[in-house]
């Protein structure tokens, strides 16, 4: 394997993928440039409510931290959500298999007009339901319970592998993430070092954001999954 691969995820989940990425033969950084902090907004009652929609893991954490009710279908983004949600002991959790969209058709067919669903969120989110379902009739309550607040700078060892031209790729799961990388690097002036890496992309949302750097390339996963995200790698180390 050549190059190192920079995980940019909040470390609580940027550590599992690096311990899986080495596994597989991958040097690794863990780089988290999100750092997630739960607010103290309280769960409201949720006899109004027909079901939940989780967007993140962080939501899922956070929600089941605040409130011991699973009687209600937990609605997932995607499988990594899911199965945080049947760890978290929800009974009845339907996968939507990868994005804000595909959630909303989920509900959509299993909703009708006059229902209500409370979604456990962040203060910012990539993607809101609400839209998708909003001619149902369907109502999306969107509940923030914890923030992502980005990094402040670059980690010294992060820069050093930059200036060692030992980075090879950089993972980016969110186009918040992606976009604050940009700025961080443009901050400690290193834009003109960024030639060899290779940006890779859970979107094309993501990569637009990620492109505001010279990436020597940029690649986005097929799907909106960690699983095609890392099916990227081989090629990019090829390439």
């Amino acid at each position: 394997m050549t190059g190192t691969v920079v995980i940019t995820r909040p470390r609580d989940e940027a550590e599992p993928l690096a311990c899986e990425l080495e596994r597989r033969g991958y040097a690794t950084l863990v780089e988290p440039l999100l750092d997630i902090v739960v607010l103290p907004a309280a769960v409201p009652p949720l006899g109004p409510y027909r079901a939940l929609a989780f967007t993140s893991v962080n939501g899922v954490r956070a929600f089941a931290d605040k409130c011991a009710d699973r009687s209600l279908p937990a609605y997932a983004v995607g499988a990594r959500t899911a199965a945080v949600l049947r760890q978290a002991g929800f009974p009845d959790v339907r996968d939507a298999g990868g994005d804000a969209r595909a959630l909303a058709a989920l509900i959509l067919r299993d909703l009708g007009p006059n229902d209500s669903v409370l979604h456990a969120s962040g203060v910012a989110v990539a993607q809101d339901i609400a839209p998708f379902v909003q001619s149902s009739g369907i109502r999306i309550d969107r509940l923030p319970l914890y923030d992502a607040q980005p990094a402040k700078a670059l980690s010294s060892a992060l820069v050093a592998a930059l200036y060692a031209r030992t980075v090879g790729h950089v993972l980016f799961f969110s186009a918040r993430t992606a976009a604050t990388f940009g700025t961080l690097v443009q901050e400690a002036g290193l834009v003109d070092i960024m030639g060899p890496c290779t940006a890779l992309c859970l979107s094309d949302a993501v990569a637009a954001a990620a492109r505001a750097l010279p990436w020597a390339g940029v690649a986005v996963a097929c799907a909106p999954t960690k699983a095609a995200l890392l099916s990227l790698l081989p090629a990019a180390e090829a390439s």
